[in-house]
């Protein structure tokens, strides 16, 4: 608690801008938006950023949350937060799976070291795969509480032409971005989003789908939420970039058991 107002201290605390990167493997997307001139290719990752936080913007008025569940990865993202740290930036992981729910859940490691382990998930995806238990976190009640009531810093350092804090995050969580979304929908943390960008695994998803449900009549029209969504929808290695309202990922229902 903040000894002053008895006010419990925030992980945002501080932050003007956030950048939530779910799903963060090697942590390369906070990297991508702390040192654009190292990854020049990344052209369209620079954009969404240059566009949300400013071409302008300081690294002091940034917080970056990595949110990881694999442990193999979590040597390699903690040498990147001492090192940031040590410039004054933060750059933060965290240690869990985000979910819908607290607790914890079973993960596998699928044999696919050589590229960095991508398809570490709750499906299994070979015979000879690993599992593992990962502590997991209801994402939207972290937003909730850490990210939205922050309290902002009191002078910024960048050169913005708008002051308005931003929220933006990815999300590349092996399909479990189907439990997750819907229940930021339905707790409103999604609405304190300002863009939400990453890559959809409709293959990967722990959960029934009701066809009703999947296909919208030609009659519905667009979602009423403002916040921008944009996804790569990822198949076996094949993406293909699409840009939708958030409404059009989220009509899932999970198959309870009768």
């Amino acid at each position: 608690l903040n000894e002053y107002s008895n006010r419990r201290v925030a992980a945002g605390d501080g932050c003007h801008h956030v950048f939530l990167d779910v799903g963060a493997n090697l942590g390369v997307h906070g990297r991508f938006l702390l040192e654009p001139k190292k990854y020049p290719k990344v052209r369209k990752i620079h954009e969404i950023f240059d566009q949300h936080f400013g071409s302008q913007r300081d690294n002091r008025d940034l917080c970056v949350f990595e949110v990881e569940a694999n442990p193999v990865h979590y040597p390699r993202i903690q040498a990147n937060v001492d090192a940031y740290a040590k410039m004054g930036w933060r750059y933060h992981l965290i240690k869990a799976a985000a979910s819908d729910y607290d607790g914890s859940l079973l993960f596998w490691h699928n044999q696919d070291e050589e590229s960095q382990e991508w398809g570490f998930s709750a499906k299994k995806l070979r015979e000879e795969s690993v599992e593992v238990q990962i502590p997991t976190i209801r994402w939207s009640t972290w937003v909730l509480n850490e990210i939205v009531p922050r309290v902002l810093p009191s002078q910024l350092h960048g050169n913005y032409t708008k002051e308005k804090p931003v929220v933006v995050m990815k999300m590349d969580i092996e399909g479990s971005e189907y439990l997750v979304l819907p229940d930021m929908i339905a707790s409103g943390a999604l609405c304190h989003l300002d863009f939400v960008f990453g890559e959809d695994h409709s293959w990967m998803a722990p959960i029934g789908f009701h066809e009703a449900l999947v296909k919208r009549p030609q009659s519905q029209e667009s979602s009423p939420l403002g916040q921008s969504f944009s996804f790569a929808e990822s198949t076996h290695g094949h993406k293909k970039l699409t840009q939708t309202n958030i409404s059009d990922k989220v009509h899932a229902h999970r198959i309870m058991a009768t």
